[in-house]
């Protein structure tokens, strides 16, 4: 294959991920000049390493694990933090209680918040667990695509996405009950007037 047939057909593959790519990093970041960076890294890497794509895994997904890679190296970069997320047991009734058949708190709480809330939320969330749930619940990705992409086991992908999403719905539904005692308190200020 000649140099610019291999282009072209590198082009033809990649392309079409490239704003998914963007949005994949700027859910990482929340910056979108960091963001354009890593997608153009990621691509650099990408076509480096055109030779190793295999027909064993979709584009999309070999082109989020690059662009994990790209991400963690950059994190890493600029600061060397590799702490234990600790245990959470959550006291909170409402998660404890919730049937697993029907929507969890975990969807209920983030189908409730505003695109910023919920980002904001996934941003806090420790690393590990972060790139399990961006990956699994707003890429879209299966556990093994998810098991390739961070190179851990398929078990692993499913315990931090459980942790993941437990952690996530505790933080909005904190936020949500914040949010609702500061409007009980304007209410209330409101009546005294």
């Amino acid at each position: 294959m000649t140099l610019s047939s291999r282009q072209k057909h590198f082009q033809t593959l990649t392309h079409p991920w490239a704003g998914r790519l963007f949005g994949a990093a700027l859910r990482q970041t929340n910056d979108s000049h960091i963001a354009e960076d890593w997608v153009q890294e990621a691509l650099l890497r990408a076509w480096r390493d055109f030779s190793q794509l295999s027909e064993d895994i979709t584009v999309y997904a070999w082109l989020l694990k690059i662009l994990d890679h790209v991400a963690a190296d950059d994190v890493r970069k600029e600061k060397r933090r590799h702490q234990l997320a600790p245990v959470l047991t959550v006291e909170d009734k409402y998660l404890n209680e919730h049937p697993c058949s029907a929507p969890g708190p975990f969807e209920k709480t983030v189908n409730q918040q505003t695109n910023d809330q919920l980002m904001t939320a996934v941003q806090n969330l420790p690393e590990e667990f972060r790139q399990a749930v961006l990956l699994r619940d707003l890429e879209g990705l299966s556990y093994l695509e998810v098991a390739y992409i961070l190179e851990i086991p398929k078990g692993t992908v499913m315990s931090r996405l459980s942790r993941g999403r437990r952690m996530l719905a505790s933080a909005l539904l904190e936020l949500e009950n914040k949010e609702k005692s500061a409007d009980i308190m304007s209410i209330d200020v409101r009546k005294k007037r």
